[in-house]
This record gives C-alpha cells, structure tokens and sequence, in this order.
C-alpha cells in the first residue's frame, strides 16, 4: 500500500501552489471557491496520468509515469517563470530559445532517470515524503488562518460597536419627503479631476460638466479616508473610521476578514432596510469582499450556466492560480471582464422598473486594472497595456474615458425613468497609485504628493430636493452616506471627523495620521 501511494505524489505538487497562495494572502479567498480551484486541477491531473500511464503500459517501472506528470507539472506551473527569466537572461529575441532549452534538459532529465531504476526509486520516495510534508504543513497553516479569522471577526471590539442599533430620531416616512430610490455606485480607484490632472495630464472637466448639467453635485475636494478599498468601503457604508481595528487584528496583520464582515453586515443597508427599503446588491466579478452579500433582498448575478473560461475569472484566486500557469498563454482579451461590467450597469438601469423604494449598491471594478477598455469602449487585447508608468497612463485615461460614457448613459436612464427622481451617489473609493506610495519604508515616509494621489477620490451626487448643498465645499468618504441619510431622513448621525489616515499595502491596519494641509498643492 505504501508503494502504492508513493506514484500519487504528483497530485500533492498539484494543489501545493493553491495553498501558498492561500498562506501568502490569508483571508482573501473563500474556501468555497479553494475547493473548486481545488477539484479542477485533481481532476486534470488525474487525466494527464491517466494518459501517460496508458501510453506507458508495459514500457517500463511504473514509476516512470509519475515522473512524466511532475514533469508536466513543473512547466505548467513554472513556464511564465522561466520565460521571463529567459528574456531577462538573453534578451527578448532568443529568450524563447532558452525556454526550449530548458524544456529539452527536463526532458533528458526524465529519460536518465527512467534508464536508472535505483536512481528512479529514491527521487520517488523523496518526491513523495517532500509533498506530504509540504501540503500538510501549508494546510495547518490555512486552517489556523481561518480559525484565527473567525475568532478576531467574533472578539472585535469594532464589530461589536458597529452592530449596535442606531440612535437615530427619524422614522419611516419622515415628514413629506418621498422615499427615494437610492444607488450607490463605488468606482474602483477612480481618482478625483485634480489628481487625474496633476498625474495623468487628464482633463475630466467635460465628464463633470455633464454631470453638472444633469443636477449632480461635484464638490471641491473630495478625499477618501484610507488608502485601501478593504477599509475605505466599510468605512463609507458603515460612516465610521476604522482605526480600531489595529487593536482587534493587530498592526502587522493583513487578513481582510473583518472588514469584509464590517462591509457585508453594514449601517446603512441595515438603517434603510428598518424603513421599509429594499436592498440590492450587485456584486463586483472577482474581488471576495464584495462577492457576496447574505444580507441583501436579492443579488445580481451577471452569468448563469458553465463555460470555463468566463468562469475562471471570478474570483481573484483563480485569476492570480491562471496567471502563473502556461494557460495564461491563452488569455487573449479582457472580453469577460467588460461584460460584466455592462451587464452590471445594463441591469442598475432597470431599477426603477419596481416602484419599491430601493437601496442599490454597486462595486465596479474599474477604471482599476485590469484595464479592459480603450478610449471608445472597445475591448482591450490581454497584453495591450505594459506596466511601464506610460502604458499605465495610457490604460488606466482610456479606461476613465469609456467609463464615463457608460456612467452618462446609466446616470441619465436612472434619473429619467424614476419617480420621484432618484439618489445617484457615485464614489471613487481612493485615487491612483502612478507614484507607488506603498513602496515607502513606512506609512509615515509616504511623501506629501504620494499621499495627495492616493487620498484624491473622485465623488459626485445627485441630490434632488435641496440636498445638493451638503456637497458644495468638500467631503470625504466617510460623511458620504451621513449626510444623505440625515438629509433625506432626518437620521441625526453625527459626523465623523475628516481624518485621513494613511497605510501600506503590507500593513494597511498600522495606522499614521496625515494632515490635510500637507495635501494642498502651493
């Protein structure tokens, strides 16, 4: 039996890459979706060494068929990186020589050891005792990652705090205002006009006199509160500062559980919900926090049925496994990824189809990358933009273009199909990252024009009934849905303070103050 399970040691090699994602990025992938990644590759593991071993039958140890599939494994895991290594090493023109170089010395590899039995039986043994040890101990790792997930969500202080019901004076059907169809649309790393200017040379005045023109509310500045969308967007939906949770999960923490819990059990959806709201929730297409949400009255879901490409982009998991794989190869455009992203809006715009009064919240992935559309909305090859500071520019203006067209068209469905007129919040939840701000040595070394980019998040509101003068001057994320839910509810939520606070993408719980003045341009 024992030599038996030794020939399985390639299924263990199998799932090994899953899990270190997993233990590399503790609490961003559900284990739903690990189970699936999971079965996917046991089972074309499983085909492959069938085949081999029926090609095999007869020629040799059965040893050799579990080498052949190690084999095929190690460059369907290890191609990209060995193809990027061999353009760094010889250069972009024979770089692919070096790949099939490579390929020809694990091929004669195999075949040695095949023709060497003794040889053949110890790589065997050490092959197998090496993936045990390494899938057992990356396992234990991703379960006391969950446990301990599972223990700070139910000991955190913020949690507990943020679960309280509301001291709020209004009720339902506040005095004569009508109950209003409100949307809430997060625009990821939409970055406010000034920021746009200062570090893309784009001018967005003619996007935002539009809006103007349509009755939207564009105010001065508008800054988000925190530099990372697993905190901004919480902190939006829950308008309350999150500093706290520091202490519940640790400065050098990066499990993004919590917050994905603060942002999926929220204030507002809960607040409007007790008044007689409906909440839709439309989902973003890969990123975990904002996959799901058990409390919504319903949930849009962009694809029904199977096809494996499509679906092999749903998760961030999956696309970060693929990325690393041979498959890559075959990605040829950002097809899917626009589709959803139009399905989305294309479905937002039909709200007001039910006279319900509605709560609907949307997280587009865009204009973040991956950049999928050009300038005029068409749909970009995989390998269009490079990730050199132009051809980000280049893709991240266009994406901002095509973007704003689509917005144009939903923003004016919605107001002319809805009655009474409806609440259109639309909210970058921070700015871009062309100056890297996270390659700081620390959250306090993040320099004062790094900061500025990052903070600077684009927000502009519909606001019908007079409420558009809450956002004349400025605003930050945080005071976005306080103010709305006061105005149109008389809710009487204090504001929360302006602060802006600062973190780094490996640490983004450790915390440093930034003053606001240090973020005006002279």
């Amino acid at each position: 039996m024992t030599q038996r399970l030794r020939l399985l040691y390639p299924f263990l090699f199998v799932i090994l890459p899953i899990l270190n994602i997993l233990t590399r990025s503790p609490g961003e992938s559900s284990m739903a979706d690990v189970a699936v990644v999971v079965g996917v590759m046991l089972a074309g593991s499983a085909l492959a060494y069938g085949v081999v071993a029926l090609a095999m039958r007869g020629r040799g140890s059965t040893l050799v068929a579990p080498l052949v599939v190690f084999a095929l494994l190690l460059w369907f895991y290890g191609y990209d990186a060995a193809e990027s290594w061999g353009r760094r090493l010889a250069g972009g023109s024979i770089g692919p020589v070096v790949v099939a170089l490579a390929v020809l010395a694990t091929s004669a590899a195999v075949w040695w050891l095949a023709h060497r039995p003794r040889y053949l039986d110890r790589i065997t043994t050490f092959l197998a005792l090496t993936g045990v040890l390494l899938v057992s101990w990356s396992t234990a790792q991703v379960i006391r990652d969950q446990l301990r997930a599972r223990q700070t969500v139910h000991d955190s202080v913020v949690a507990k705090e943020l679960a309280k019901p509301l001291a709020v004076q209004g009720g339902v059907g506040q005095g004569e205002e009508p109950r209003r169809d409100i949307y809430l649309i997060v625009l990821d790393e939409y970055a406010n006009s000034g920021v746009l200017q200062e570090q893309l040379g784009f001018d967005n005045r003619v996007f935002e006199d539009s809006l103007r023109h349509l009755g939207f509310a564009i105010p001065r500045v508008v800054r988000s509160n925190y530099v990372h969308t697993i905190l901004s967007l919480p902190s939006l939906l829950n308008f309350s500062h999150l500093t706290g949770l520091a202490s519940d999960v640790g400065p050098r923490a990066t499990d993004p559980t919590l917050p994905n819990h603060l942002l999926e059990a929220n204030r507002s959806a809960a607040f409007l919900k007790a008044r007689g709201y409906r909440f839709l929730f439309f989902p973003s297409q890969w990123w975990l926090s904002t996959q799901h949400n058990r409390y919504a009255d319903w949930e849009f879901q962009a694809w029904s049925g199977l096809q494996p490409g499509r679906d092999a982009t749903r998760s961030d998991l999956r696309r970060s496994f693929l990325r690393g794989t041979v498959l890559d190869l075959f990605r040829r455009d950002h097809a899917h990824d626009a589709d959803h992203q139009r399905r989305t809006l294309a479905a937002l715009a039909r709200v007001p189809d039910d006279p319900r009064p509605t709560f609907a919240f949307a997280h587009i992935l865009n204009p973040h990358r991956p950049y999928v559309f050009d300038g005029d909305c068409r749909i970009l090859k995989a390998r269009a933009t490079s990730d050199r500071p132009s051809g980000r520019r280049d893709g991240y203006v266009g994406q901002v273009q095509c973007l704003n067209t689509l917005l144009l068209g939903l923003v004016t469905s919605l107001i002319q199909h809805s009655s009474p007129e409806p609440i259109i919040l639309l909210q970058g939840d921070h700015g871009t990252n062309m100056l890297d701000y996270s390659s700081a040595k620390s959250a306090g070394a993040v320099s004062p024009d790094q900061a500025r980019e990052r903070f600077g998040a684009f927000g502009a509101y519909y606001l019908p009934g007079g409420g558009s003068r809450l956002f004349a001057d400025s605003v930050t994320v945080v005071n976005v849905m306080t103010k709305v839910l006061d105005y149109y509810f008389n809710a009487g939520i204090p504001l929360a303070p302006d602060s802006l606070f600062m973190s780094l993408e490996r640490s983004p719980y450790s915390f440093a103050r930034v003053d606001p003045a240090s973020l005006i341009k002279h």
